[in-house]
């Protein structure tokens, strides 16, 4: 803080920083959630000029990591300004690089080293004493679709975790309710902690309550200006796509319920009355998907399939329609006819009768969302609790847009969307009794 307060005029220490520093004492593998402006770098810069100040090996060799290199470069040069204006603590060290973002010194025979790189682009097959990962799954440019997260978890589990001979740091925002974050605090080994802007709403107490930039009434008031989502994320430490999609989160998370059971061909739902479904077709590089919904004696609606279809041609996914028409009593099936994939099929009378095809537009599309918005609030319809089509859900935003990813483009949604709106026909005679 001594170097901050030269370079920069002033800085109000936070209480949390000497508990984040205590964590990285007490414990080899840390992953820190903190918000935004609350110097989650900062720490990193403090325990890094700590760890070259003790010298506690022959040979310390660091990586400062970030989302891209030039990131973590930036980084690692704010930490050698840092270091050049504390000559009492680092006078006698030797510095043996021209480089502006690389570390390298010497002292009584000791070295340390301190690169930076991108998670994507590291040098496989370094063994670093320690490495520091900051915000690894924020991309400054654009927000990161849910294949490049796990591409990066997949990276990191795979590759990153094993690279380090001593200690492994992460901060950072989280993305998605299931991205690495989420997955560390699963694991053992791992200290995991998460420090949300306001600690107790009640009392209006901030995390940071000595600063008046971010006191209990300052964060009120950046909340005002910049809105809920907003600080939500930012401040509140949600994860993006937990605010950013037409279905929020804690929404989404209400309604899905962990003991429905997505029933099969071999085992069917006992229905008491008929059941309805939606079916959003995919193109070549998009999965198709369907879902079925039955009513309970609440007249609730009740998610009773969840079936995606990767890489299947039309006719057996047609096959399976068929089946599943039979099996789960089905009396109205909705389907995407956009582009009127099933309109051979259609022509030849191969389709049952009660399939009915929409040909999207904004319009429709905007108001069969809005009957889905309509159940969730009214606690009118409960969903399965199927992983993928959650990560799914919450890639539509609020334009109805989704990201393109490995696990599809938000085609569940609008299968869901196309099963309640066939449930809102009211239609009880049976597909398979008027159609092939």
């Amino acid at each position: 803080m001594q170097a901050i307060k030269k370079i920069e005029g002033k800085v109000i220490s936070p209480l949390h920083l000497l508990d984040i520093l205590i964590r990285f004492e007490d414990y080899k593998r840390t992953s820190t959630i903190a918000p935004r402006y609350h110097l989650k770098s900062t720490i990193f810069y403090g325990y890094l000029a700590w760890k070259l100040f003790r010298m506690e090996q022959i040979w310390n060799e660091w990586i400062y990591m970030s989302y891209t290199q030039d990131l973590a470069a930036y980084h690692t040069k704010r930490l050698k300004r840092y270091i050049d204006v504390l000559p009492q603590f680092f006078g006698q060290h030797q510095n043996l690089t021209d480089s502006e973002s690389i570390l390298y010194y010497k002292k009584d025979g000791r070295h340390f080293y301190c690169e930076p790189t991108g998670v994507l682009t590291f040098q496989r097959g370094k063994h670093p004493t320690g490495m520091l990962l900051d915000d690894i799954l924020k991309d400054p440019q654009v927000k990161l679709d849910i294949s490049q997260l796990i591409k990066i978890e997949k990276t990191f589990l795979e590759e990153i975790e094993q690279m380090p001979k001593e200690e492994l740091h992460l901060v950072g925002t989280p993305q998605d309710q299931e991205d690495l974050f989420s997955k560390l605090e699963t694991l053992s080994g791992w200290n995991c902690k998460r420090y949300d802007a306001i600690v107790d709403e009640t009392k209006g107490i901030a995390l940071w309550e000595n600063n008046p930039n971010f006191c209990y009434k300052a964060l009120m008031e950046r909340k005002a200006r910049i809105g809920d989502k907003a600080f939500m994320k930012e401040f509140r430490c949600m994860p993006v796509r937990g605010v950013e999609g037409f279905l929020n989160m804690i929404t989404l998370d209400r309604i899905i319920k962990p003991r429905l059971k997505n029933y099969t061909l071999t085992h069917k739902p006992n229905l008491r009355e008929f059941a309805y479904a939606g079916f959003d077709i995919g193109k070549k590089t998009h999965p198709s998907h369907l879902c079925v919904l039955g009513k309970d004696r609440k007249g609730r609606l009740i998610q009773l399939h969840s079936k995606w279809m990767d890489g299947w041609d039309y006719i057996d996914q047609l096959a399976y329609i068929k089946e599943i028409i039979k099996n789960f009593r089905i009396a109205r099936l909705e389907y995407d006819d956009t582009r009127a994939e099933f309109e051979g099929f259609r022509e030849k009378g191969e389709l049952p009768g009660g399939m009915c095809g929409l040909a999207f537009t904004a319009k429709n599309k905007f108001t069969m969302a809005t009957d889905l918005d309509r159940l969730i609030t009214q606690d009118k319809i409960v969903l399965l609790n199927d992983t993928r089509q959650r990560r799914q859900l919450l890639n539509v935003d609020n334009d109805l847009k989704a990201v393109e990813t490995d696990e599809g483009h938000g085609d569940c949604f609008f299968s869901l969307c196309l099963a309640v709106k066939a449930a809102g026909k009211g239609d009880r005679q049976m597909i398979y009794e008027i159609g092939g």
